[in-house]
């Protein structure tokens, strides 16, 4: 073959290839995605006995809350449906509030209901496990944390569903003027404290600017400078979708009534709203928040109902502490925790440093304050508390500027941090604690809290779509403080302005209540031992006879001694306040045991309480199994688990860590864009084969190679 044959050949298979990788990169990749129009990253596969794909589980929630008066039962509403050809099991972890009181489970298979019977944990799995295994339909609700179920469901025949409806109570608080309803929706994957991170390379502008900021502040004290972080692991996920509707009926005239993180839509119905989203569904990746207000705030100042079940009588008390104005006689020693770990990133980063900003600036004459900042590792601004001035406010905002969020969340070294730092004998200690909460160490953090709060004061302030609310309730109850929410940027200063108004002065102290009759009242938790300005008291207990009379409610203020009574209304017996006591002494029971006393005690303890209830807690489960064989016995059974979506706008946005990915139909379209880059290559390398291979033969190795080669084929070019 002539050198020309040969270089024709070589022409006519560049374009050949060519061709053939721009049909790929083109054609093949929409066509599949089409055949997987439903599918999107994190959405769980089987595959048919040909080798095509299909979407084996998808699952979806419907949410419907009624709202009577501060009590809301709730029915989370779960449908999973099997499109695969095998039969599969179905896993899905949800979110639920932190102080759910979940009492009931139904499974609907067609026509069929069965409802679901509280057990002892080991029990309902066993009697989960055996269903299972014999064919039948069969489902189990799990608490993993306060906050955090699971619920399994057996024997999903092929090209079917499932749907499971859960249903709890809670009640509603009213906090700083206003009633707020939170429905979970998503999880923010929790932290292992000692998890291994793959290393990233940090923002270095930013951790530059900190470290010269620290500097600067650190030359008062001669203190080290903060050391570098890692980034986080990011993997991708599909959304869920959820469809809401909320009937609201809460006993007085509304003023407002507003859907915080989603558009809604508010019809009027009798002796309140129906409050639904706009659209059939919407992303489940922030938790939906439902704010309203009375038109006369008196309306809502004190409340006190009884429910009579069997021989016993259960209260349920929300009472406001009054406005007292006073001067601030002390000072304070004010110390600001902030995460900055990778699960921070985006607005909620955005909204921590903000909050931050406020504080400082918030800081009077006298005041001393610090910083302190984590991720994998803590830092903090200053060596010690420094006085309040204009230059140490302005040092703390230009670092809180360069505040970037990475790395993990190492939040026990932050606490450590400030617990270790020298109070001043003569300031009030306050923390202030900015996290999204996202550990999974919680029970050692309060405990933490608990034991070496000695006489400071804590304030969690949840930052970011879905902070991890029973963690940042249990370490403000732990540190003697309260917890505040900031579910959006645009929600910062009116919500820190709240915390400030609290850290600046209590309310009451020394709280006692005294109930009618002289009958000795069971409370389902102590009462706080402050209660603070625009934070309710909610006491739950349980008496042995109706009580007749009033109670009495009394405490110590800036003005000397307050007493406030109040008169009992009794309500029936499905009302739930039994079910809110139990769940409130469940939940002071598992902090008696992480707090240190018999673990085996208290574990009977609440067994016993949620046996009696009827509730998921950590030691039951709700389980519900049908009597029927549904799958043959030769017939495989796959587990599916679907995808729990991560927050939006973080770290975690569009990502879920409780379940496998499959390869998501966005990345066949980077095939076809490193495809079409090849097709380009090649095309370039036809037109320029003369310079490359002047490049080859080059003596200035292969950068100077390529570009003298280029400047001889193209003299143009300078």
């Amino acid at each position: 073959m002539t050198t020309k044959q040969k270089n024709l050949l070589e022409r006519s298979l560049n374009w050949l290839a060519l061709l053939v990788i721009l049909s790929l990169g083109i054609i093949w990749p929409p066509a599949f995605a089409n055949n997987l129009s439903d599918v999107h990253a994190g959405s769980l596969l089987l595959r048919t006995s040909d080798g095509t794909p299909v979407q084996a589980l998808r699952q979806s929630t419907r949410i419907t809350a009624q709202v009577t008066g501060n009590i809301a039962r709730v029915h989370v509403t779960q449908k999973f449906e099997n499109a695969g050809d095998d039969w599969v099991e179905g896993l899905y972890v949800f979110p639920l509030s932190a102080g759910a009181a979940v009492d009931e489970l139904e499974m609907l298979v067609g026509e069929r209901k069965i409802r679901g019977e509280i057990k002892r944990k080991e029990e309902a799995r066993a009697s989960y496990e055996k269903a299972k295994s014999e064919g039948r339909h069969a489902s189990l609700v799990d608490q993993g944390r306060p906050n955090m179920f699971t619920t399994s469901v057996a024997n999903i025949a092929p090209h079917s569903s499932i749907t499971i409806d859960i249903a709890y109570l809670d009640s509603v608080p009213f906090r700083d003027g206003r009633y707020t309803l939170s429905l979970p929706l998503s999880i923010t994957p929790r932290y292992t404290p000692g998890m291994k991170l793959d290393p990233g390379a940090p923002l270095a502008t930013d951790n530059a600017r900190r470290a010269n900021v620290i500097a600067e502040a650190h030359a008062l004290e001669g203190a080290p400078l903060a050391s570098a972080t890692a980034t986080p692991e990011r993997v991708t996920a599909e959304f869920q979708t959820a469809q809401i509707e909320v009937e609201l009926r809460p006993g007085f005239t509304l003023g407002s009534v507003r859907s915080v993180n989603h558009p809604a839509i508010m019809n009027m119905i009798s002796s309140g709203r129906r409050i639904t989203l706009q659209g059939d569904r919407i992303p489940a990746d922030r938790d939906f928040e439902l704010v309203w207000t009375p038109a006369v705030v008196g309306e809502t100042e004190a409340a006190a109902f009884a429910e009579r079940v069997n021989d016993d009588t259960y209260l349920l008390v929300t009472l406001m502490p009054p406005e007292i104005a006073a001067t601030r006689s002390y000072r304070r020693d004010v110390l600001f925790i902030i995460d900055t770990s990778g699960s921070m990133s985006g607005p909620s980063i955005d909204q921590a440093r903000e909050a931050l900003r406020l504080g400082v600036q918030r800081l009077a004459p006298g005041d001393t304050f610090n910083i302190i900042r984590f991720s994998s590792d803590a830092t903090s601004l200053f060596e010690r508390p420094q006085p309040t001035d204009a230059r140490t406010k302005e040092i703390a905002t230009r670092y809180i500027d360069t505040l970037i969020a990475d790395g993990g969340t190492e939040m026990k070294l932050a606490l450590d941090l400030a617990f270790v730092t020298p109070p001043d004998p003569e300031s009030l200690r306050q923390i202030v604690f900015v996290t999204d909460g996202s550990v999974s160490n919680e029970a050692e953090l309060v405990k933490m809290i608990h034991e070496r709060i000695a006489g400071a004061r804590l304030f969690t302030v949840g930052i970011g779509a879905a902070p991890n609310a029973y963690f940042m309730r249990e370490a403000a109850a732990a540190g003697h403080g309260t917890y505040t929410f900031i579910p959006n940027v645009n929600e910062v200063s009116a919500r820190m302005q709240d915390v400030f108004r609290k850290l600046e002065n209590p309310a009451l102290v020394d709280l006692h209540v005294s109930s009618p009759g002289g009958a000795q009242a069971d409370m389902a938790t102590d009462l706080p031992g402050d209660l603070y300005a625009g934070d309710p008291l909610v006491i739950a207990a349980r008496v042995a006879k109706v009580p007749e009379g009033v109670l009495t409610l009394t405490g110590r203020g800036a003005g000397g001694v307050w007493t406030r009574q109040l008169k009992l209304n009794v309500v029936n017996d499905r009302s739930g306040i039994a079910k809110l006591w139990a769940r409130e002494r469940i939940g002071a029971l598992s902090r008696q045991k992480n707090f240190g006393a018999d673990a085996k005690e208290m574990k009977e303890r609440i067994v016993e309480l949620a046996l009696a209830h009827h509730l998921v807690s950590e030691f039951t489960s709700l389980v519900a199994v049908d009597v029927t064989p549904a799958r043959p016995v030769d017939a495989t059974l796959n587990r599916e688990q679907a995808p729990t979506p991560g927050p939006m706008g973080g770290a975690w946005s569009g990502t879920t860590g409780f379940a496998p990915t499959a390869t998501p139909a966005p990345l066949l379209y980077v095939i076809a864009f490193i495809a079409l880059a090849a097709a380009v290559v090649l095309w370039l390398s036809e037109r320029n084969r003369g310079a490359w291979r002047l490049l080859a033969r080059s003596k200035h190795g292969v950068r100077g190679g390529r570009w003298i080669a280029w400047k001889k084929q193209k003299p143009g070019v300078r």
